[in-house]
């Protein structure tokens, strides 16, 4: 049976809609980021933003599991933008991680650890840089939508 390209269009658009739909609500049963709660809590109270990641520059954070971590340094965060929805800030920005040569890590998500901030998941992924003598990683954390 052949199928027209409109066919196809409307029946790819329809199931792509369908999907972000589910996916949305799946989020939102499983009481990960709802519109009350933008961020990731952490035990004092505070959230996951940027300025929770500030306030920890050039301090260390530990990737991967218990028998394999490797400590990285933040070393940049970077605004990708905010948009205010009724009661709260969504925001977007990204953070820059600095480690050693030694012990590289490909593109994954990695549970991260920190003394202040705790645990958390982010998608890790390794960036081009200049300086050969140490490796990037940047995280990019996308609050804009949801």
């Amino acid at each position: 049976m052949a199928t027209s390209r409109r066919n196809f269009l409307k029946h790819g658009t329809i199931g792509a809609v369908a999907a972000g739909v589910s996916l949305s609500l799946a989020d939102r049963i499983a009481a990960r980021e709802t519109p009350e709660t933008p961020a990731l809590p952490i035990d004092n109270g505070a959230f996951l933003d940027r300025a929770a990641f500030e306030s920890q520059l050039n301090t260390t954070f530990l990737i991967g599991e218990k028998n394999a971590q490797v400590g990285v340094r933040l070393v940049k965060v970077t605004d990708l933008g905010s948009r205010a929805t009724g009661r709260e800030t969504r925001e977007a920005f990204s953070l820059i991680f600095r480690g050693s040569n030694a012990s590289p890590l490909r593109q994954h998500t990695y549970k991260i650890e920190h003394k202040k901030l705790g645990e958390f998941s982010f998608l890790v992924v390794p960036i081009m840089s200049g300086d050969k003598s140490v490796r990037y990683y940047e995280a990019v954390i996308n609050r804009l939508h949801g």
